[in-house]
């Protein structure tokens, strides 16, 4: 199974029309990915 992590500003504060991290995550789930969703603060 193919593992993404991807960093990203908060979910809450996206435009889901316009980001395209929120699009590669959701092309990412439809093929059955594994994800984790990080925020900049979770890397310290």
């Amino acid at each position: 199974m193919i593992k993404l992590g991807i960093v990203m500003d908060p979910i809450s504060s996206i435009n889901i029309k316009k980001d395209s991290s929120f699009a590669m995550l959701l092309e990412a789930q439809r093929r059955g990915w594994e994800l984790y969703y990080m925020e900049v603060g979770d890397l310290s």
